[in-house]
């Protein structure tokens, strides 16, 4: 396979959204096959987003999914993730006001954690391994500071907070065993402003690593260049983060793909294509790594990209970054992004409701989309 393998075969992309079809709810659920979980917004026929949410639950078959479960909740949704023991949900928004949710499989709300005063949640939360504690992401927006959370994850009692290393953590992955890596975004927002970005020429982003046991930040990557955003982030089988940023002035169009791995400096990859970059219009949304491979995933919907990635090569101190595109996917309104534990099949949430399955033994390849549900529009992000 080469390295740089652009597919824009139209094929790939005119597949029916009915090629299969959607088994009823079953309520019932084989923990030892794939899952997939995503919130979404109710939309009318026209396609208006409507102030109605929900999450659905559904089991990939050979041909078709089942629906495991479809239940409406409060809130708009940022991710929803299935527990490690696969018997709740957590629900996560990023809306001022909005709380934190935990949920059986039939959609009976087990526990509720509403925003400390003067914070708000940052859409993003991990389980622990031993499903005893989750960490979440906010924000202090009077004091413009970032926080993570350990919480119960039982009745989502809050346990203790620590500084994120930063200003707007967003998504936070395990690192280790032991270490979370979060993205702080150097996004300032207060919910007077809405979504207005308050620090706009003074944006510094970082990424840390958090020792859970010691409760201390233990390492810190700064992005380099004021303006762009690391939002996005996931762990390879190396333990090698990559790194998805958004770059929030309109004066350029800068590389928004790193790679970090400690004691080195983020490596940005293929800052010379300037027409990606352009294309991708600055912007990156979910990264899943690839298991067994040492590459990732990216969505791009602003793009309408689907790219794939090779990470960084074995040899240190380098000169000349030597990670690349592996393959590029023209995808409309691709969001959020699943792979299977082996590292074959990837799902893309599609926009109005579908779901895109690839085949990554050859690429992007081989791809089925199915209408998952009408009248909504996926989140941004599969659980």
């Amino acid at each position: 396979m080469q390295r740089r393998h652009f597919l824009y075969s139209s094929s790939l992309l005119l597949l029916s959204p009915f090629i299969a079809t959607l088994s009823a709810c079953s309520q019932t659920i084989d923990k030892n096959k794939e899952i997939i979980v995503g919130g979404y917004n109710e939309t009318d026929d026209k396609g208006q987003r409507l102030d109605k949410y929900g999450v659905l639950l559904v089991q990939p078959n050979s041909d078709s999914y089942s629906i495991i479960s479809d239940f409406n909740v409060p809130y708009e949704v940022h991710l929803a993730t299935l527990s490690p023991d696969k018997n709740s949900i957590l629900v996560c928004s990023r809306k001022p006001g909005a709380s934190l949710l935990k949920y059986d499989l039939n959609g009976n709300i087990i526990a509720e954690l509403k925003p400390i005063k003067n914070q708000h949640f940052e859409g993003h939360g991990i389980f622990t391994l031993d499903e005893k504690y989750i960490f979440a992401t906010a924000s202090d927006y009077e004091k413009g500071q970032g926080k993570l959370l350990k919480l119960n994850s039982q009745d989502l009692s809050l346990i203790e907070e620590f500084s994120s290393g930063g200003i707007g953590p967003h998504e936070l992955v395990w690192q280790s065993d032991r270490t979370i890596a979060i993205a702080n975004t150097g996004v300032l927002t207060h919910p007077n402003s809405g979504r207005e970005i308050l620090n706009l020429s003074s944006i510094q982003s970082t990424v840390v690593l958090f020792d859970s046991q010691k409760e201390e930040i233990i390492h810190q990557w700064q992005v380099p260049q004021p303006g762009l955003s690391a939002r996005h982030l996931d762990c390879m089988d190396n333990g090698d983060l990559v790194i998805g940023c958004q770059y929030k002035k309109q004066d350029q169009r800068p590389a928004c793909i790193a790679f970090a791995r400690k004691k080195q400096e983020l490596i940005f990859a293929d800052q010379k294509n300037e027409m990606l970059h352009w294309n991708m219009k600055g912007y990156t949304a979910s990264i899943k790594s690839i298991p067994n491979t040492h590459q990732a995933l990216i969505s791009n919907p602003r793009g309408h990209l689907l790219t794939q990635w090779q990470g960084i090569t074995e040899i240190e101190n380098i000169d000349t970054p030597t990670e690349q595109l592996v393959n590029t996917l023209p995808l409309e309104f691709g969001k959020g992004l699943t792979i299977s534990q082996d590292g074959k099949r990837a799902w893309v949430s599609k926009g109005a409701g579908e779901l895109l399955q690839l085949d990554l033994s050859d690429g992007l390849a081989e791809s089925t989309s199915i209408k998952i549900k009408e009248n909504i529009w996926w989140a941004n992000h599969l659980g």
